[in-house]
This record gives structure tokens, sequence and C-alpha cells, in this order.
């Protein structure tokens, strides 16, 4: 067992915590017995584990994922004091992964008439952008591409908040010039955008092949992104309120191209 936190194996997985650690080592970490379930059942094996037999949460499960998990991958049994140096969460679920960082770009084709291309404009709130990607994988989207100044897919709390839909949906971090190329070949493009001057979510078309951009909490969306959409949306609101959560409002324009898409099918 290992038990001190200086421990190089260990320092290694504690790098992948950080967006320059994750980059150079190829690497990210996915937390907990389900998330891991997930990814190794959609085809991607663990490069490394880390498990402390200490933790008593959900210990049955973590053992059974254990056992699933090839002969090939080190395991590498920790201490509760090294696993939580190393967690995300306040309470650890006893078992942490790295997984090779996941390779897909639009060039290899996205079929926009599967359902809606959603575009994440600056959302820099890495519980947003998780919470994002597994709304967009349960609406059937056919990708997600992420401007870069978002938050980054692979962080702790990105990857924890898309309850492992991260591996159920193709996404990308593309500058504006590649998602300019990918969005005009989309025919309707919609902005959410929170002005009463702007078309009633519902009332628009929102069928595929179409394109959702949501832009940042902060400042809204970028010129780049308002240049390319063709219509800006709106969410009418009671009481004041402004504007919706960023995965709140992307996941509301999601859901309603996906109703529209199952009223086409006649489902």
């Amino acid at each position: 067992m290992i038990t001190s936190r200086s421990n190089q194996q260990v320092k290694w997985f504690r790098l992948l915590r950080e967006r320059r650690g994750r980059k150079a080592s190829g690497a990210f970490l996915v937390e907990g017995p389900r998330a891991i379930q997930q990814a190794m059942v959609a085809g991607h094996k663990p490069l490394k584990v880390l498990y402390s037999p200490e933790v008593v949460v959900r210990r049955d499960v973590v053992n059974k994922v254990l056992g699933q998990i090839g002969s090939e991958t080190p395991l590498l049994e920790v201490s509760e004091d090294v696993l939580s140096s190393v967690s995300d969460t306040v309470t650890s679920q006893g078992i942490i992964a790295a997984f090779e960082l996941l390779s897909w770009h639009p060039r290899e084709g996205v079929n926009a008439n599967a359902g809606p291309v959603l575009v994440l404009d600056r959302v820099s709130d890495p519980g947003n952008v998780g919470t994002l990607l597994r709304s967009a994988a349960a609406a059937g989207s056919a990708a997600v591409l992420l401007s870069e100044g978002s938050a980054d897919p692979y962080n702790p709390k990105a990857v924890r908040a898309s309850a492992g839909a991260l591996f159920a949906v193709s996404f990308a971090v593309l500058p504006w010039e590649e998602i300019h190329e990918v969005l005009h070949t989309v025919p309707k493009r919609f902005a959410a955008y929170y002005s009463d001057s702007s078309q009633a979510y519902y009332l628009a078309d929102l069928c595929p092949p179409c394109a959702i951009l949501v832009g940042s909490e902060a400042s809204g969306l970028s010129h780049q992104a308002l240049s390319l959409s063709t219509h800006n949306l709106w969410i009418p609101m009671q009481n004041n309120i402004e504007s919706l959560n960023a995965a709140v409002a992307g996941s509301i324009l999601l859901f309603e191209s996906r109703r529209q898409m199952l009223i086409r099918e006649g489902r």
C-alpha cells in the first residue's frame, strides 16, 4: 500500500488535476466507480487506477470495478489520506482512474441531421460545461464544439458534472476559424440570447440540422458567435429574472430541438 503523498505515481495523478498537467500527460481523471464503469463500457481502458480499501463507502461497487479492469492496467492501492490528496471531492468514492484524452475532430464528420450541434462560447464554469455535455448526450446532439476560452471539459469538476456523458458525445475545443468551417455546413444557427427583442425559442424551427450557440453568463455571446447566428432566441422569464444559468438555457434549447425532432418523426 502507498502511504506517502510524495510517491511519484501519486504525484503524476495529482498533476492531472491541472490543465497543464493533463495536456503534458495526455490523460485526465475520472473519479468514482460508476463513471469509470461508463468509460469502460464505452470502450475506454484506464491507464492507471488508484484505490483505497480504507474508504468504506461503496466498497463492494469499487471491488466490482476493480475486477472488471484488465490485468495490463496498474492498480495502485493507497491509503485514504493519499487518495484524498488526489480526489476533487470532499468525500472520496474510493477509486480514481486515469484515462487517455479523447481524440475527435469535426473533420471526421458531423452528422447534423442526427441532432443539434451545440456550441459553447467562452462558457468558463467547468460545472456548466459538464452539465451541458450531459444534456447534449441526453438530447442526442451530433457534437459539442467549445471555443477557446471555455472551461476545459477534462477539468475534474466538468468530468464529474457530465456524469459519464463525456464518453457518450463527440466534443472538441477549437479556435473560431474551425468552428466557422463546421457551422457553415449547418443551415440553421440559433443563439441563446436573452433579449426581449429576440424570437421566443419555442417559435423557432429547432429541428436538426441546426446549431445552438450558448454564451458566457458573465459577458454573453462574443461577436464571433453572433456573426454566425441566423436567429437570436429569447427564453421568456418571470419575476424580473434577467437571465438563466448557461447550462439551464442550453439544456432548454437542446430538449426543445429534441422535442421538435420527435414530433417530425411521428414519435
